[in-house]
């Protein structure tokens, strides 16, 4: 599966935490990640997890080895250790700040 991503031109990634009880040197409220990878929409459609301890760069760097495309995240800085990809912003995350920005003008702002 991961072969087939790889040989893709659009893959998307993005991180989330969760909580393992029970993990060898953190405690139960420790956050770890599932990192997930998945092609774009031009191809069969394969999705990668993959469990990590940490939320670390060197994590999609290392499974995404050998892509060479345009890579669809967030904007968390640890997707810049990925070499030789097109990062591509997402829409859904630039449109939060604006939604923020908005809800911060005074109220005697015109909101138009």
């Amino acid at each position: 599966m991961r072969e087939h991503l790889l040989v893709q031109d659009i893959a998307h990634a993005d991180e989330t935490t969760l909580q393992v009880l029970h993990e060898p040197g953190k405690s139960a409220e420790a956050k770890s990640y599932l990192w997930l990878y998945r092609t774009g929409r031009m191809s069969s459609p394969t999705v990668l997890y993959k469990y990590q301890p940490t939320r670390g760069g060197e994590h999609p760097r290392n499974v995404l080895t050998g892509f060479s495309g345009y890579l669809h995240v967030d904007g968390y800085s640890g997707y810049h250790k990925v070499k030789s990809v097109t990062l591509i912003g997402c829409f859904a995350h630039a449109r939060r700040k604006f939604d923020e920005a908005m809800k911060a003008l005074p109220a005697s702002q015109d909101k138009t």
